[in-house]
């Protein structure tokens, strides 16, 4: 019988090359936790098993999203190993996803995105990180991994090079974007190659710091603002715009189904809102 841990390291190993670490990291937590809840190697685990574990995360009030996210990991895991013929059968294949509601993606209206860039008002690091989630679309993760040199200023254009499953893409910025971007780095006075750098001047900064910034903007404005809004936002402005919403797909680097799904709903109620004005 192959061990657990020799199974989870292989599976490691494979899927390091395909996928960001954080997320492989989260799929085999769990597939951990499934065994240490069955407490038995992923070997000997059936079915029952996990549909036993999936209630007993329910029973916890753990989020649909949340459930469905662990399940993945685990059907991802198992299948890499009936593939590898460290398994004969997987016991996951036939067990559905929980539903999740799909919610339409939020996104600030104009007046909302001027609120927020009047609270930022004179904060170089602050003013320049907003500009750049909703003129480029790019997640926190991206921003924070990004350097200076994957800055093209004649095209303003970006190499995003890791993003999501790691594959490489150009986003673009606009000139108020580039002009608030030269002037934060213009300030700055060490060399380090990142784009943001920490409060210290020492790495890269922390998504973290980012994160507690936007928390921040959302008590003072009273409406929930987060990275990942202005990434949205991003989208149904350029909807509003009349981009096409293949061209807006290859910006944000999508190419999942759902994710296309999700984002053509946006698409469509962005436009909706357009002619709604007109009307």
């Amino acid at each position: 019988m192959i061990t657990s841990d020799i199974g989870l390291k292989q599976f490691k190993d494979e899927y390091s090359f395909r996928l960001e670490e954080k997320t492989v990291n989260m799929y085999i937590l769990a597939v951990e936790q499934l065994m240490a809840y069955c407490d038995k190697p992923y070997s000997e685990i059936n079915s029952s098993d996990i549909r036993r574990w999936m209630s007993s995360l329910e029973s916890k009030e753990y989020k649909a999203a949340t459930v469905k996210s662990k399940l993945a990991g685990i059907k991802l895991f198992y299948k890499y190993c009936t593939e590898e013929g460290l398994l004969a059968k997987n016991p996951v294949k036939n067990i559905p996803f929980p539903e999740v509601e799909d919610k339409l993606p939020r996104y600030l209206q104009r007046d909302e995105l001027f609120q927020l860039r009047q609270l930022v008002k004179g904060q170089l690091e602050e003013k320049a990180v907003i500009e750049m989630l909703y003129s480029t679309g790019v997640r926190l993760m991206e921003l924070v991994d990004m350097k200076k040199v994957n800055i093209n200023w004649q095209e303003r254009m970006i190499t995003v090079p890791k993003g999501k499953r790691k594959k490489e893409r150009i986003v673009l910025f606009t000139r108020e974007c580039a002009e608030h971007l030269r002037a934060y780095l213009d300030a700055r006075e060490d060399t380090l190659p990142f784009v943001f750098v920490n409060s210290k001047g020492t790495g890269p900064v922390c998504p973290r710091t980012i994160q507690l910034k936007f928390e921040s903007y959302t008590k003072k404005l009273g409406t929930h603002i987060s990275p990942h809004t202005l990434r949205h936002t991003f989208a149904a402005h350029l909807a509003r715009k009349g981009m096409p919403l293949a061209c807006i797909q290859i910006l944000l680097g999508h190419n999942g189904p759902h994710q296309t799904q999700l984002y053509a709903r946006l698409y469509h109620e962005a436009r909706k809102e357009l002619y709604d004005q007109w009307m």
